[in-house]
Protein backbone atom coordinates (compact mmCIF):
# COMPACT_ATOMS: atom_id res chain seq x y z
CA UNK A 1 0.00 0.00 0.00
CA UNK A 2 1.35 3.59 -0.69
CA UNK A 3 2.90 4.85 2.88
CA UNK A 4 1.99 8.28 1.24
CA UNK A 5 -1.45 7.60 0.95
CA UNK A 6 -1.64 6.31 4.28
CA UNK A 7 -0.10 9.44 5.85
CA UNK A 8 -1.98 11.85 3.90
CA UNK A 9 -5.22 10.38 4.32
CA UNK A 10 -5.42 8.28 7.42
CA UNK A 11 -5.77 4.63 7.74
CA UNK A 12 -9.46 4.43 7.03
CA UNK A 13 -9.53 6.15 3.99
CA UNK A 14 -6.94 3.83 2.66
CA UNK A 15 -8.33 0.49 3.41
CA UNK A 16 -11.64 2.09 2.07
CA UNK A 17 -9.98 2.60 -1.15
CA UNK A 18 -8.43 -1.26 -0.70
CA UNK A 19 -11.86 -2.63 -0.16
CA UNK A 20 -13.56 -0.42 -2.99
CA UNK A 21 -11.33 -1.87 -5.25
CA UNK A 22 -11.55 -5.69 -4.15
CA UNK A 23 -15.37 -5.11 -4.34
CA UNK A 24 -14.65 -4.29 -7.94
CA UNK A 25 -12.81 -6.89 -8.51
CA UNK A 26 -14.88 -9.69 -7.11
CA UNK A 27 -17.78 -8.21 -9.48
CA UNK A 28 -15.46 -8.53 -12.45
CA UNK A 29 -14.08 -12.22 -11.75
CA UNK A 30 -18.14 -12.95 -11.16
CA UNK A 31 -19.14 -11.12 -14.07
CA UNK A 32 -15.92 -13.17 -16.07
CA UNK A 33 -18.17 -16.32 -13.96
CA UNK A 34 -20.65 -15.61 -15.86
CA UNK A 35 -19.74 -14.95 -19.41
CA UNK A 36 -17.64 -17.91 -19.14
CA UNK A 37 -20.30 -20.28 -18.37
CA UNK A 38 -22.23 -18.39 -21.27
CA UNK A 39 -19.69 -18.85 -23.88
CA UNK A 40 -16.87 -21.03 -22.72
CA UNK A 41 -18.05 -23.90 -20.15
CA UNK A 42 -19.73 -25.37 -23.44
CA UNK A 43 -16.48 -26.80 -24.63
CA UNK A 44 -13.65 -26.46 -21.43
CA UNK A 45 -16.56 -27.80 -18.75
CA UNK A 46 -15.35 -30.98 -16.71
CA UNK A 47 -16.37 -33.47 -19.76
CA UNK A 48 -16.79 -31.64 -22.75
CA UNK A 49 -15.27 -31.81 -26.38
CA UNK A 50 -12.06 -29.53 -25.70
CA UNK A 51 -11.78 -30.87 -22.16
CA UNK A 52 -11.66 -34.43 -23.38
CA UNK A 53 -8.98 -33.28 -25.84
CA UNK A 54 -6.88 -31.56 -22.98
CA UNK A 55 -7.03 -34.32 -21.37
CA UNK A 56 -5.43 -36.20 -23.52
CA UNK A 57 -3.20 -34.13 -24.54
CA UNK A 58 -1.91 -33.15 -20.73
CA UNK A 59 -1.53 -36.31 -19.60
CA UNK A 60 -2.45 -35.04 -16.01
CA UNK A 61 0.55 -32.72 -16.61
CA UNK A 62 -1.74 -29.56 -16.27
CA UNK A 63 -5.62 -29.59 -15.26
CA UNK A 64 -7.57 -30.37 -18.54
CA UNK A 65 -10.69 -27.89 -17.18
CA UNK A 66 -9.05 -24.31 -17.97
CA UNK A 67 -11.20 -22.41 -15.49
CA UNK A 68 -9.01 -24.62 -12.81
CA UNK A 69 -5.67 -23.34 -14.32
CA UNK A 70 -3.48 -21.21 -12.94
CA UNK A 71 -0.56 -20.85 -15.75
CA UNK A 72 -2.78 -18.78 -18.48
CA UNK A 73 -0.87 -15.53 -19.80
CA UNK A 74 -3.79 -12.59 -20.31
CA UNK A 75 -2.33 -13.00 -23.63
CA UNK A 76 -2.88 -16.75 -24.77
CA UNK A 77 -6.11 -15.60 -23.69
CA UNK A 78 -6.72 -12.79 -25.98
CA UNK A 79 -5.09 -14.90 -28.62
CA UNK A 80 -7.08 -17.80 -28.24
CA UNK A 81 -10.56 -15.80 -28.05
CA UNK A 82 -10.04 -13.62 -30.76
CA UNK A 83 -8.15 -15.73 -33.29
CA UNK A 84 -8.73 -19.03 -35.13
CA UNK A 85 -7.52 -22.04 -33.18
CA UNK A 86 -7.86 -24.69 -36.18
CA UNK A 87 -9.56 -26.88 -36.06
CA UNK A 88 -10.27 -26.75 -32.26
CA UNK A 89 -11.55 -23.55 -31.54
CA UNK A 90 -13.44 -21.14 -33.16
CA UNK A 91 -12.76 -17.19 -32.96
CA UNK A 92 -15.29 -15.18 -31.01
CA UNK A 93 -16.20 -11.51 -32.17
CA UNK A 94 -16.69 -8.52 -30.54
CA UNK A 95 -20.54 -9.03 -31.41
CA UNK A 96 -20.92 -12.13 -29.08
CA UNK A 97 -18.07 -11.81 -26.47
CA UNK A 98 -17.21 -7.77 -26.20
CA UNK A 99 -13.63 -6.59 -24.94
CA UNK A 100 -15.46 -5.44 -21.43
CA UNK A 101 -16.69 -9.29 -21.05
CA UNK A 102 -12.91 -11.02 -22.49
CA UNK A 103 -11.46 -8.59 -19.31
CA UNK A 104 -13.59 -10.24 -17.25
CA UNK A 105 -13.30 -13.83 -18.43
CA UNK A 106 -9.35 -13.23 -17.82
CA UNK A 107 -10.15 -12.26 -14.71
CA UNK A 108 -12.32 -15.25 -13.73
CA UNK A 109 -9.58 -17.53 -15.11
CA UNK A 110 -6.77 -15.03 -13.07
CA UNK A 111 -8.42 -15.18 -9.96
CA UNK A 112 -6.55 -18.55 -8.81
CA UNK A 113 -2.71 -17.58 -10.08
CA UNK A 114 -0.44 -16.57 -7.32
Amino acid sequence: MNRTLILRTGLPFALLLLANGAAAQDELIERGRTVYADWCAICHAPGEGATRILEERYQGALPAVVDQRTDLAEELIVARVRTWVAPQMPPFRQSEVSDADLEAVIAYLKRNDE
